[in-house]
């Protein structure tokens, strides 16, 4: 039958029965996860943990796979959540609040729950601690995401409690200041205001500190000229932006700004070994973060000759990478090895010459069965 012609009942069935089957899925996933955690194989493929082995290998977002071996986890010493009989999200919620000896109260009480509802009991069950608040301003981070385009994009943060409040509170107050929309005449829709509130919160100062943030742009010098419709402007490990944003943003923030005209940028070939900051730029406009698979990371990263230094390898941006700390060890001292393939992309090799992370396998033939029969 085409899907047209099932019936919102027959939908709502089939629905039913992939996301039962989703569920035993995960569960399943998180059982193996034990058994990848317990080998510790994810250390020998250059991973610090888990979660980032997970992304690289199965191409997950790390807020996913941090979600999968955090359940995962706590599923051991709870058989029934283990059955996959609930979906992801309400198995993390109840997963928090039940024991061995209660799980089964617990599941029958929560049933009823929103996941909201199951967020705030998980919240409330387990209030924090001072340790708790320490540890939560330690662990604190601010992940941003361009869509592929780069015309939108998303901030997650993960902040200590009061600190947010604190933030959120700046923002309400920026955002509750804010003017009619000139062109409908009519206030904005509040979550849109916030989003302006969070904007003025970043772009202009107060009485302590008037200075707005410095941005790097990357602009062929076509873009700069008034009403010009040619040339390409960039933020730096950012998006591209339209000309005429770029001509505004030069108008008020500090901006560093890099011009290309009919230029490829080299490097400064075999004179140093140390990078000067004009190539820095260039090598964190390129890349914007370390480039080993599934890490990403932005913080303390370092510039890697690709071709060492002391092998000829010349200072040339085609010939350096970005790599955080940890993962540069893995090219030196732990004798994994890096090269550029034919379209100038890092490959990685692994200490016994295999490529990583290694291709996908195909489909399982029942499941590509499976697959044939549904289209």
């Amino acid at each position: 039958m085409e899907r047209e012609s099932f019936t919102n009942d027959q939908v709502d069935e089939i629905l039913s029965h992939l996301f039962s089957g989703l569920a035993v899925f995960y569960a399943e996933i998180c059982e193996w996860l034990m058994e990848a955690d317990s080998s510790q194989q994810f250390l020998a493929d250059g991973a610090r943990d888990l979660p980032q082995w997970v992304c690289a290998r199965f191409g997950l977002r790390h807020s996913t796979a941090a979600q999968l071996v955090r359940v995962a986890r706590r599923l051991q010493d709870l058989p029934r959540l283990a059955a996959g009989e609930l979906s992801l999200d309400q198995t993390d919620s109840i997963s928090k609040l039940a024991t061995v000896e209660t799980e089964e109260q617990v599941i029958h009480e929560c049933l009823r729950l929103s996941n909201a509802a199951l967020d705030r009991a998980a919240r409330r069950a387990d209030p924090p601690s001072t340790a708790d608040e320490l540890e939560a301003w330690r662990s604190r981070w601010l992940s941003i995401q361009y869509t592929l385009d780069g015309i939108r994009g998303s901030l997650h943060a993960d902040l200590p409690g009061a600190d947010l409040h604190q933030v959120e509170s700046a923002i309400r107050e920026r955002a509750d200041r804010m003017p009619v929309n000139p062109e409908s005449g009519i206030f904005d829709p509040y979550p849109q205001r916030l989003a302006d509130g969070l904007v003025e919160l970043a772009t202009t100062g107060d009485e302590h500190n008037s200075s707005p943030a410095q941005i790097m742009v990357h602009a062929d010098l076509e873009t700069l000229v008034e009403n010009s419709e040619t040339g390409v402007a960039e933020l730096e490990a950012g998006p591209v932006i339209a000309n005429e944003t770029a001509r505004r943003l030069s108008c008020d923030p500090i901006v560093e700004c890099t011009v290309y005209h009919h230029a490829k940028t080299l490097g400064i070939g075999r004179r140093s070994r140390l990078i000067p900051a004009w190539l820095r730029h260039q090598l964190w406009f390129r890349d914007g973060g370390c480039r080993f698979p599934g890490c990403g990371t932005r913080n303390f990263v370092h510039a890697h000759h690709v071709r060492h230094w002391a092998d000829g390898g010349p200072t040339d941006l085609d010939n350096l990478i970005l790599l955080c700390g940890y993962h540069h060890r893995f090219l030196h001292e732990h004798e994994w090895q890096v090269e550029n393939d034919e379209l100038g992309r890092p490959v990685f090799r692994k200490t016994d010459g295999s490529v990583y992370p290694p291709a996908r396998p195909g489909l399982d033939p029942r499941l590509r069965e499976l697959v044939g029969q549904r289209t």
